[in-house]
């Protein structure tokens, strides 16, 4: 198949998640699909592609999960994609190297796996199979002297722990200079007319920390002077009240993706939750401006 075609084959393979994976090949254990990939492919091309849609693949042997054949094949780059893996890498060496790529079952533990004191930072980095590349830095002092407020803890170290990316392919946590930004963008429109609480920095105003692909905002209401305490506030694209949450953004972020009694109801039921690492996208626009 050329280049692609092989790629509406990955795509179709990984979404819906719920087909077995069961390789041709003759003496491959089951749990995953070889995809077969030309001599003649663009490989670059192939792997940015996959890139764009995935986003930043795992790389190295300090990131690269277990993977099939691992034996056989020289894994190179694996994306997650719910319970599944798209993994790409290289058969033999030197004129008899070939490029391999394959779909695999991805294993991360449920939520009624975790332990009870398991922290809510920690229950995202186990449910979502995170592994960091390195930690986010950020110069917390300038972020916050800036918007003319401290920031929840829970918050900072969401950022460093994940960076930029989304969650589930759905949820973007805003990263601090987006965040500064849409809080100031926020304050110089002012309240809309059927909103109950105002923009920061208006006492209780609302700071926005997380977007999703369905135009919801999530904030928090800066109610009192210890922002560990503030409540997180939903508000959609239309002309009503949002709704209240009384957790912080790591809880309720983590209990969204989780829950499925919660009130606000994802609209696709993953099998598994994962990380899509935007961190390159991120630098790109820096380097853009």
């Amino acid at each position: 198949m050329d280049d692609k075609q092989l790629l509406t084959a990955v795509a179709e393979i990984l979404w819906p998640d719920l087909r077995e994976l069961t390789c041709r090949e003759l003496g491959h254990p089951p749990g995953h699909v070889c995809l077969p990939v030309s001599d003649r492919a663009d490989l670059s091309n192939l792997v940015d592609t996959l890139s764009g849609w995935y986003g930043e693949p795992l790389a190295g042997a300090d990131r690269l999960p277990p993977l099939p054949l691992s034996g056989q094949v020289d894994w190179r780059y694996a994306w997650p994609f719910s319970n599944r893996w798209v993994a790409f890498g290289r058969t033999g060496q030197g004129r008899d190297a070939r490029p391999a790529l394959l779909i695999a079952l991805r294993g991360t533990p449920a939520p009624e796996e975790l332990p009870a004191e398991t922290s809510w930072l920690e229950r995202l980095v186990a449910v979502t199979g995170w592994t960091a590349r390195t930690r986010f830095d950020v110069d917390w002092a300038a972020v916050e002297a800036r918007l003319g407020t401290p920031l929840p803890c829970d918050y900072k170290a969401l950022v460093e722990t994940f960076g930029h990316g989304m969650f589930d392919g759905f949820h973007c946590v805003f990263m601090p200079d987006e965040l500064v930004k849409t809080t100031e963008l926020a304050a110089r429109l002012g309240q809309a007319h059927w909103e109950p609480h105002p923009p920061f920095p208006a006492p209780g105003g609302l700071v926005p920390w997380m977007g999703n692909e369905h135009e919801q905002s999530f904030h928090w209401i800066t109610e009192g002077p210890d922002p560990d305490r503030w409540p997180v506030y939903l508000s959609g694209d239309g002309p009503e009240a949002g709704d209240r949450f009384d957790c912080t953004a790591t809880e309720y972020l983590y209990r969204h993706l989780t829950d499925p009694q919660h009130p606000i109801r994802m609209p696709v039921d993953f099998r598994a939750h994962w990380f899509m690492d935007c961190s390159a996208n991120m630098a790109l626009d820096a380097a853009m401006r």
